[in-house]
């Protein structure tokens, strides 16, 4: 899942992971923010004002929301990634990939949260034969 996209609020990027993992049979998910790249469409877009970026401290709280949401069975592959630097535009940040993951994890601390505490529990029923 790529957060960040244009015109994508924070309320949506949490109900696509929540779709995401309960309308599908899935074992892992992998989280990112959108880079902005040199020599693209949105590069352009953003230097004509029509594009926002995420702030670290908007992505950490979209990441810990969406972790609460993702059941504890569902593997999280990544939380953040890699843009090579020459070619990064936006999101400067992310650069720096253990200060992101460590304002994640201070973050869940503070809330005193963990993975799927706010997960959807479904039930299965067994099918009984009679």
């Amino acid at each position: 899942m790529i957060n960040g996209l244009p015109g994508e609020t924070h309320e949506m990027m949490v109900e696509n992971v929540r779709r995401c993992v309960t309308d599908n049979d899935i074992q892992g998910i992998k989280l990112h923010l959108l880079h902005l790249m040199t020599n693209t469409r949105m590069q352009r877009d953003y230097h004509e004002g029509c594009l926002q970026l995420m702030s670290q401290d908007e992505y950490v709280r979209v990441i810990c929301d969406q972790m609460e949401i993702i059941p504890k069975h569902i593997v999280i592959h990544r939380i953040t990634g890699d843009a090579p630097r020459d070619m990064l535009i936006g999101l400067m940040w992310s650069l720096n990939k253990w200060e992101a993951l460590n304002s994640i994890e201070m973050e869940m601390r503070r809330r005193g949260s963990v993975q799927g505490c706010k997960a959807v529990k479904q039930e299965f029923e067994n099918e009984k034969t009679t």
